[in-house]
């Protein structure tokens, strides 16, 4: 018998002062449309990260139709907030231990390591110090 749908509880909240997480589809959508980000096809999970401003934006879609939606993860001013990235990956890799899937947690759990190795690039960039104060 195939797995029934069960509607996903709406959770928005910070899991550090620094790191969001939102599964609210329309605060998401419209992210991935304002930085021309959209996903074209929606018939396999699938991720895509962009950077807002100086806030690293990570999506993960999922087509399962018993989990089916979006998940979007927000690492506010990045490049100094590295330990948030690195929270994200581990969270990931975790996922990926479990035995989620692995395809999709991989990617973005690869999307975020080359955010934190490029962070000094970025520091440069955005004219931050290695370490900024916390807000």
């Amino acid at each position: 018998m195939p797995p029934q749908f069960v509607p996903t509880m709406e959770i928005s909240r910070h899991l550090t002062p620094n790191l969001y997480v939102t599964n609210n589809d329309v605060e998401i959508i419209d992210a991935l449309v304002d930085n021309q980000a959209m996903f074209k096809i929606f018939s396999h999970s699938q991720v895509t990260s962009f950077m807002q401003g100086e806030d690293f934006h990570l999506v993960l879609f999922f087509a399962d139709d018993y989990d089916r939606g979006f998940t979007m993860y927000v690492v506010e001013d990045f490049s100094v907030r590295v330990n948030d990235l690195i929270q994200l990956a581990n969270a990931l890799q975790e996922l990926i231990r479990q035995g989620y899937n692995y395809k999709l947690f991989h990617a973005a759990k690869s999307q975020v390591e080359q955010m934190i190795h490029m962070a000094p690039t970025f520091r440069a960039v955005f004219g931050k110090k290695e370490t900024e104060e916390e807000d």
